[in-house]
């Protein structure tokens, strides 16, 4: 009898110690600088014992670094191996349908997922509008990033932002509202990295307007664009603002954090 109840005990800790190693390992992913072991304690609610054993077991299979300098912890590189092979093993179509449909059904608009190839963008997937009227399919097609707002929100984060090494002067006009230097590019591009978003009115068709999102990932660098695509009549200033933005906002951020990213 008593050894029935040892061994559940023992289970019972095993249990308990994955699971606070775990909630360690998202405390230290969460976090925006290192944390001490006070800081650990205070967050796990756990003793500084505890708190040592487990650092000192997730350092050992690499899932967590210790900094000498500042005798601070934080994620080691196991974890980016295990999000890397995760992400490895999904397509960025196959993760973003799902999100896509979502918010299909909730603004009944064509939503589109892209990506920047040199210096073009290739729309990969799209959960098109159940409305008569709609925008002709882009799935498969190729625009000008500069022209296109998942473009756009794409060229605004990109960590080396040279955009001479993608165009020269003067941009070829796909409709008069098209931007045509790049000038006027650049300070545009500036703007959308400060909102966070981009919109595309009617400058790489004629009666089509466009708003995108950035799609981030764990170590967050953009690596794709999530855009609204609708006929400009039904892409109002205030109902872009008041319903569709917040919401292509949220989805995007949903998306993102698929891929790993934390804010």
């Amino acid at each position: 009898m008593k050894a029935t109840k040892n061994a559940r005990e023992r289970s019972e800790y095993s249990v308990q110690a994955v699971t606070n190693s775990i909630r360690m390992l998202e405390v230290l992913g969460d976090a925006e600088h290192e944390q001490s072991v006070p800081e650990l304690c205070s967050k796990l609610k756990l003793t500084k014992s505890n708190i040592n054993k487990l650092l000192l077991t997730l350092k050992k299979f690499g899932y967590v670094d210790f900094n000498k300098y500042t005798n601070n912890f934080r994620l080691g590189v196991k974890t980016f191996q295990i999000s890397q092979a995760y992400i490895n093993k999904l397509s960025l179509t196959e993760i973003a349908m799902p999100v896509l449909k979502s918010l299909r059904d909730s603004v009944d608009e064509s939503i589109y997922v892209s990506v920047i190839s040199d210096k073009n963008v290739v729309y990969l997937c799209v959960a098109e509008t159940n409305a008569a009227v709609r925008v002709r399919p882009r799935i498969g097609n190729i625009g000008p990033a500069y022209a296109t707002a998942t473009g756009k929100v794409q060229l605004a984060f990109m960590e080396d932002r040279d955009i001479t090494s993608f165009y020269k002067d003067p941009l070829h006009a796909y409709t008069p509202r098209t931007i045509k230097s790049l000038t006027a590019l650049t300070k545009e591009l500036d703007t959308i990295q400060k909102q966070g978003y981009a919109i595309d009115n009617e400058e790489y068709e004629e009666g089509v307007t466009c708003i995108a999102a950035p799609i981030k990932n764990f170590m967050g660098q953009v690596i794709a664009g999530m855009s609204i695509s609708a006929p400009t009549e039904r892409m109002k200033s205030e109902h872009i603002k008041k319903t569709l933005l917040p919401q292509l906002l949220e989805a995007a951020d949903m998306l993102s954090i698929k891929f790993g990213y934390h804010k």
